[in-house]
């Protein structure tokens, strides 16, 4: 019995001995409302190890740890009435409690309400370490940058150095994409959302994963680029848009000319057809007045009484004839017109705008840079 105790016991911890250590970065603690003392506060000893954020599992700290408010004219603290921080402070203590259950995602929340009351960095730092821990990369980066934009004070410098930690190790999971527009006045859009406006360039941290790219500009065709951005990776999109402009395969004034042609044709077929009437009746009245219309006349007895009935028939089948040639030939012009007239539809053609001369300004906006791009063309 007692070897076998003595087994079971090996093997626990063997198991324990194998099993993962984790690493764990804390979020600070939560900022006393009042101006601080001229003591140094006391403050609860962050994790020496770093932090693993592929698989985190944040610890959090001694949430009754006193962090430093700084005075009234601190930024954060300025307009923000004291009994506004205290409730601030609890909704951040809350916060911090829900992590440490972990209730990562009820957490964010309360962090977020704390936020909303008063933007104390040290909130803004234990709400990024929750992100963390929800993988919010591009959330829990810009979080990170809040909390340092004062620098070490209001986090402790351990605090701090602990945020610029997180910050690289949160990019290495998010891409960048650099998008230029060289076209004035063009509405660019990432994901849906607004980027800038031509022409100009911005350079903004994505996620590692398909976004889309849009330029849209009133009369010019619109430009769209499907972009996967991978960890640790930037791209480059230039979108240049292109005006669009009417274009026809011929004049305006062309197939409808073709059309009046075919009408015209159609029209002097009918008076054709009219001079035809009009013979086959003077005809049919010098036929009736003929002595031997009653019985029945012969050709030659019409030559005879009237020799000019049998030149007026056949004028008035020629002409007849010739309106119904007319007619056809009317019809098909007009056909073949009002195709051309479809066939000449204006189409939208893109077409590359002109570059003036002059000088051109166009402002660069990055992570790392800020300037100006002057162009000069002859």
């Amino acid at each position: 019995m007692k070897i076998a105790n003595l087994l079971t016991c090996c093997a626990v911890l063997t198991a324990l001995a194998a099993a993962p250590v984790r690493a764990h970065a804390q979020p600070a603690a939560a900022p006393s409302t009042a101006a601080p003392s001229t003591a140094a506060p006391s403050t609860a000893a962050p994790s020496t190890a770093a932090p693993n954020i592929a698989a985190p599992n944040i610890d959090a700290p001694n949430i009754d740890a006193p962090n430093i408010a700084g005075n009234e004219n601190m930024p954060w603290n300025k307009g923000v009435p004291r009994d506004i921080r205290a409730i601030a402070r609890e909704a951040f203590l809350e916060g911090n409690r829900l992590f440490k259950i972990p209730l990562f995602s009820r957490a964010v929340e309360k962090y977020a309400e704390a936020i909303d009351k008063w933007k104390h960095p040290a909130f803004y730092f234990n709400l990024a370490i929750a992100e963390i821990n929800l993988a919010q990369w591009l959330e829990a980066r810009d979080n990170l940058e809040r909390a340092m934009k004062y620098g070490p004070e209001p986090l402790r410098a351990d605090r701090f150095e602990e945020a610029r930690k997180q910050l690289i190790e949160v990019e290495h999971h998010l891409g960048r994409i650099r998008v230029s527009c060289p076209t004035p006045g063009a509405e660019v859009a990432l994901d849906g959302a607004a980027l800038l406006t031509g022409p100009g360039q911005r350079e903004v941290w994505v996620t590692a994963q398909p976004h889309e790219v849009t330029a849209k500009k009133p009369e010019y065709a619109t430009q769209a680029r499907q972009v996967t951005v991978a960890p640790g990776a930037q791209q480059a999109v230039e979108l240049s848009l292109r005006k669009l402009v009417e274009d026809r395969p011929w004049a305006t004034w062309k197939p409808w000319a073709v059309v009046g042609l075919g009408v015209a044709t159609a029209a002097a077929a009918g008076v054709v057809h009219g001079l035809s009437a009009h013979d086959f009746n003077m005809f049919d009245a010098g036929f009736a007045r003929l002595p031997c219309a009653p019985a029945g006349c012969t050709q030659q007895a019409i030559d005879q009484d009237d020799p000019h009935l049998t030149p007026r028939l056949n004028r008035a089948r020629l002409e007849q004839r010739i309106a119904v040639g007319g007619y056809i030939a009317g019809g098909a012009i007009i056909a073949a017109g009002a195709a051309l007239v479809y066939l000449n539809r204006p189409h939208l053609m893109e077409r590359e705008d002109a570059n003036p001369g002059g000088v051109a300004l166009v402002p660069l906006v990055s992570s790392d840079l800020l300037g100006i791009a002057l162009t000069v063309r002859p």
